[in-house]
C-alpha cells in the first residue's frame, strides 16, 4: 500500500536534507535537495518503517510509533524500539558498504534525526538513505549459480570486525529467540486456530515444534560452519534485480542490483541465507544453492522454522488487531515446509 506524503513527512526529508553526511558528493547531494520530494510515495507495509521513495533519487526511512496493525495508543516496548535500534543499523549499512560486497545497499545519507519521549527515551527516527534501482526477482525461479554467489557474498563478510559486529543485531530479532515459553505458545497454536483448521496440525505438533527450535537455536549459538553474515530476510522487496538482454532480445537474465532492510542482520548459520532465497525462488533451488548436502539439511530445517514464525507472528498480530489472519492459505502454505523439516532431523 502507497499514499501520497504529508506535510509532515516532507518537512522531515526537508530536515534531513539540511544534515546531509560531508561524504555525501556534491552532484549527488544537489540531485537530492533539488528534487521533488512531494512527487514521491510513502510505502505503508513496513512492519518497523514507513518509507518515503523518490525513485532514482533516494528514500527517506521514517520508524513507526507501534507495530503496524496496532490499536491507537499502542507503543514499542523501550528494547523493541525501531527508533532506539535505527542509529545501530544505518551504522551496519555503512560498515557494509565498505565491505566490497557485489551489490549495493542503502547506505545512509543524512545524520538520524531523532525525536524523544518525555523520559527522553528515542519514540521516532528519520533517515535519508541511498535509492538501490531495481525489481525483485520473479518468484519460483532463479539461477542456482548467481544465488549461490550471493551467499557466498554474504559469507565473505567478516562479522568479527568492530564495525560489522557492533552493527549486528541479535539472532532471533523477528519474534524473539526460541524460549521455554515461546515454543510452549507455539505448540498450543490449536488454540488460536478456527474450529475448522485445528486437524491440519500434525499429530505431534507439540514435539515437532520443540525439535526445530531446538536445532536451529543450537545453530544459532554455534553455527556448524562458523558465523556467518545473515540477512534474515533475504527475499522478495527486500532485493533488487535488473533484468538484462541476453543474445538477440530473447532471453533476459536477473543480475543482483541490491539488497535492503538489513534490521533483522546478525552472525550465525550460512544455512538460514539459502533457506530464505529457497522460500521466494523455490525449495527446489536449496540443493544447488547450498555448499553441502549438510548445509541444505540445516537450510531446510531453517525453512521450517520460518514458517513456525509466520504462524507465531499471525496468532500474535491476531490478538494484537483481534482481525483473524487467512489461516487457511498460511498452513497449505507453511505446513508442508515444517513437516520436511521435522523429518531432516
Amino acid at each position: 500500500m502507497t499514499s501520497s506524503p504529508a506535510a509532515s513527512e516532507l518537512e522531515l526529508a526537508a530536515e534531513a536534507l539540511d544534515r546531509l553526511l560531508p561524504d555525501v558528493p556534491a552532484t549527488l547531494a544537489g540531485r537530492l535537495r533539488s528534487a521533488d520530494w512531494g512527487g514521491g510515495r510513502v510505502v505503508e507495509s513496513g512492519q518497523f518503517h514507513r518509507v518515503l521513495v523518490l525513485e532514482d533519487v533516494g528514500v527517506l526511512r521514517m520508524t513507526r510509533l507501534s507495530e503496524a496493525g496496532a490499536p491507537i495508543g499502542a507503543a514499542w516496548a523501550p528494547e523493541d524500539s525501531p527508533a532506539a535500534h535505527l542509529p545501530r543499523r544505518m551504522a551496519l549499512l555503512e560498515a557494509l558498504a565498505a565491505a566490497g560486497l557485489p551489490f549495493a545497499v542503502p547506505r545512509p545519507l543524512s545524520a538520524v534525526l531523532r525525536r524523544d519521549d518525555d523520559a527522553g527515551h528515542p519514540l521516532a527516527t528519520a533517515v535519508l538513505q541511498a535509492f538501490v534501482p531495481g525489481q525483485p526477482h520473479p518468484p519460483h525461479e532463479g539461477d542456482a549459480a548467481v544465488l549461490r554467489g550471493i551467499v557466498d557474498a554474504l559469507d565473505a563478510v567478516d562479522v568479527t570486525t568492530p564495525a560489522v559486529a557492533a552493527g549486528l543485531g541479535p539472532a532471533f530479532a523477528f519474534r524473539g529467540p526460541w524460549t521455554a515459553e515461546r515454543i510452549d505458545r507455539v505448540a498450543r497454536l490449536g488454540a488460536a486456530l478456527p474450529a475448522e483448521h485445528t486437524s491440519a496440525l500434525p499429530a505431534d505438533w507439540a514435539g515437532v515444534v520443540g525439535r526445530i527450535a531446538a536445532a536451529v537455536t543450537a545453530w544459532a549459538a554455534a553455527p556448524p560452519d562458523g558465523p556467518s553474515l545473515v540477512h534474515g530476510d533475504l527475499a522478495g522487496h527486500n532485493m533488487h534485480w535488473l533484468p538484462v538482454a541476453g543474445q538477440g532480445g530473447h532471453e533476459v537474465r536477473w543480475e543482483p542490483s541490491g539488497i535492503l532492510d538489513w534490521d533483522l542482520a546478525h552472525a550465525g548459520d550460512a544455512a538460514r541465507n539459502v533457506a530464505s532465497l529457497g522460500i521466494w525462488h523455490g525449495e527446489e533451488w536449496i540443493e544447488a544453492i547450498a555448499r553441502t548436502p549438510e548445509e541444505a539439511l540445516r537450510a531446510r530445517v531453517w525453512l521450517g522454522a520460518a514458517g513456525l514464525d509466520s504462524l507465531d507472528d499471525a496468532a500474535a498480530r491476531q490478538e494484537l488487531t483481534g482481525r483473524a489472519p487467512r489461516w487457511g492459505r498460511l498452513l497449505r502454505k507453511v505446513l508442508p515446509r515444517i513437516e520436511r523439516a521435522a523429518a531432516a532431523l
